[in-house]
Order: structure tokens, then sequence, then C-alpha cells
């Protein structure tokens, strides 16, 4: 799917999705997330050596996130249910620093106690990570709309 995703956005693609499915570990966490991080880890460093390699990582945003964390702690069947309160997530290429963390949770994951994200700052942050300017407006039948929330703003910190 990454092969295809690179070859998509060389011919002119301007946002490609790739899923990787199947994380959702309520039971055999450990052995799951084993097989699941193995595929993952090789797939994606491969994608970011090969869009580097060709010069196209400068100009294209890779993000990977999951759209809720799991919880700290481990169920009855061995298993992390869903968590919404603090999760990760991971941003490479074109206006992003590289290197940076962050944010952070308590000792024990179950809340964030450093920089909190809201979603309205990730998407002015992927915005301006194109180069596109958030705060930008559109018209639709008449009724003009901001392209991203008026409240939020780019997380600086992560920007190069």
């Amino acid at each position: 799917h990454c092969l295809l995703a690179r070859r998509l956005l060389q011919a002119g693609t301007t946002c490609v999705k790739v899923t990787h499915f199947d994380w959702d570990a309520h039971q055999d966490n450990f052995y799951w997330h084993q097989i699941r991080c193995a595929e993952f880890d090789r797939t994606l460093v491969t994608l970011l050596d090969d869009l580097s390699e060709r010069g196209m990582l400068e100009h294209t945003l890779v993000v990977v996130t999951g759209e809720m964390g799991r919880t700290p702690q481990i169920n009855n069947l061995g298993g992390r249910d869903h968590w919404g309160r603090c999760w990760s997530m991971a941003m490479a290429g074109c206006g992003v620093k590289p290197g940076i963390l962050y944010g952070a949770t308590n000792d024990t994951g179950t809340e964030v106690k450093d920089n909190t994200v809201k979603l309205g700052d990730l998407f002015h942050t992927y915005l301006r990570a194109l180069g596109i300017n958030s705060r930008m407006k559109y018209e639709i039948g008449g009724q003009t709309n901001p392209v991203a929330d008026p409240a939020a703003k780019p997380i600086d910190a992560l920007l190069a």
C-alpha cells in the first residue's frame, strides 16, 4: 500500500491515505502488537526512506495516527481497551521539525500533563506544514466559512 501511495504521489495525487488495520487488541494485546508493530515499523521506515531518497519527503507530509489511545491498564483478557484521554501520533516530512517530542502524559499514561493538543490546533499545524494559510476562508452557496477552526492555532514548536 505504501508503494502504491508513493506512486500516486509521484503521479500528482495530492492526498493519499494508507490504512494499517486491526490494532483493536481488546485481548492478546502483547501477541497482537508484536505482529502489527513488526509489519508497521518496517513499512513506515521504508516509505520515509523511499520518499527521502527521491526528494519527495521535503514536500510530502506524512501523518501517522489512530482514532484513539489504548488504556494504560491490561484488561482481564490480556488486552487494552479504548482510551480517549491521551494517545500518540507522528508526523514527518515537509514543514515539520524532525526529532521533536511534544506533550507528555503522567507517569501512568492516564492523563496529558504537558502541552495538550486539540484537534483544531493539529489541523492548523497540518495546513501550515503544507504551506497552506489556515486562516483563509472559502465560500459555498453564499456563505463564508473558515478553512479551519478560528479559535485554534498551529503548534509552532512542531513546525520547521
